[in-house]
């Protein structure tokens, strides 16, 4: 299977969230779209539709790290018609051919962390799909507003032993430029 990532202009991203994110994602993970927006136009994100043919098949929204050369992946979904059929790795691998030897980011929610077991194994799930599809655990672990992150990422060029370092860097210096400085010192710890 195979999807085409293509840049979002504007009426496509609000097109997107309207009818999806809305519906995809839970109201108190779901920034507004004046903020996606503004990140956009700043240069400090981009946001892409993967398409099946002419369908849109999923959407993802990333966050530019200062450097330019790292990403963290803030929203990916696939249209809910389509899950469980192999378009979440397929949109992974149209990321992959738009960033090429970038750094590419992921949180997840770390399972060690969860207060039930079934929530749990979903957090083991959820980072098992971005490992089968070449992610890396960067052992890094940030509480970030209260919730455990494990940090995944995906480099085509990374050596092993400057995992760790250059995704704790690079995301660190992503959450500075969207946290206000007065939430930062209070909201982000690294673990």
């Amino acid at each position: 299977m195979k999807v085409k990532a293509e840049l979002l202009d504007e009426e496509r991203i609000r097109y997107i969230y309207k009818s999806h994110m809305k519906k995809d994602f839970p109201r108190a993970e779901l920034k507004p779209l004046k903020s996606i927006l503004m990140l956009i136009e700043q240069n400090r994100g981009e946001g892409y539709g993967f398409y099946n043919e002419r369908e849109l098949a999923g959407y993802a929204f990333l966050i530019k790290a200062p450097s330019g050369r790292a990403y963290l992946i803030d929203y990916l979904a696939v249209l809910p018609s389509l899950r469980d059929r192999g378009y979440g790795s397929a949109c992974l691998r149209a990321l992959q051919d738009v960033f090429g030897k970038d750094l590419v980011m992921v949180e997840s929610e770390e399972p060690s962390f969860a207060a039930r077991e079934t929530e749990r194994q979903v957090r083991r799930r959820r980072i098992s799909f971005y490992e089968k599809n070449g992610f890396f655990d960067s052992r890094n672990i940030c509480r970030l507003f209260g919730v455990e992150y494990r940090i995944l990422g995906k480099a085509d060029c990374m050596e092993e032993e400057h995992r760790q370092m250059r995704c704790r860097e690079e995301l660190d210096s992503i959450y500075r430029t969207v946290i206000p400085k007065i939430a930062y010192g209070s909201q982000v710890k690294w673990l």
